[in-house]
């Protein structure tokens, strides 16, 4: 073998761990930089009727899908404890579903569980299900939820 040949091959070996490092690195500098320009914006929320308390028996689940898009499951565990969070799965979106015998959300696409907090049990969901604010006023169960963007 030539030294020119072996040379290319040191240089070409070169330049490719030059590249591999220094071009990821590049990206971090400015996505940070980015970060910085343009501060975080928290998404616009709304507050919606999403059903009465009557409507919700206790030990129940119901789903919804809110008049802002937002796909919900609402739960009941007492008198007034309502819990409202997303019914699609952190993992691949299917949506979960509220057995009350294991009391938790469980995900049929692929065995993820929840529980009545909405964190992850078992499975492979990387993240909790988000939640949402809940406000009893008499009867009617009221729910913060994200608006959709347009």
């Amino acid at each position: 073998m030539s030294t020119t040949a072996s040379k290319d091959r040191r240089d070409f070996l070169a330049n490719l761990a030059l590249a591999v490092t220094v071009i990821p690195g590049l990206g971090v500098l400015a996505s940070q930089i980015l970060r910085y320009l343009v501060p975080y914006e928290p998404p616009k929320t709304s507050e919606v009727l999403l059903t009465r308390l009557s409507q919700l028996p206790i030990h129940s689940s119901k789903p919804f899908k809110d008049v802002l898009g937002n796909e919900l499951i609402a739960i009941r565990l007492g008198e007034e404890d309502v819990r409202v969070f997303s019914s699609i799965c952190t993992h691949l979106g299917c949506r979960v579903e509220w057995r009350q015998t294991e009391k938790d959300f469980f995900c049929p696409c692929h065995l993820g569980r929840f529980d009545t907090s909405g964190q992850v049990v078992s499975g492979p969901p990387p993240a909790p299900l988000p939640s949402y604010e809940v406000r009893l006023e008499g009867d009617n169960v009221f729910v913060t939820v994200p608006e959709k963007e347009a």
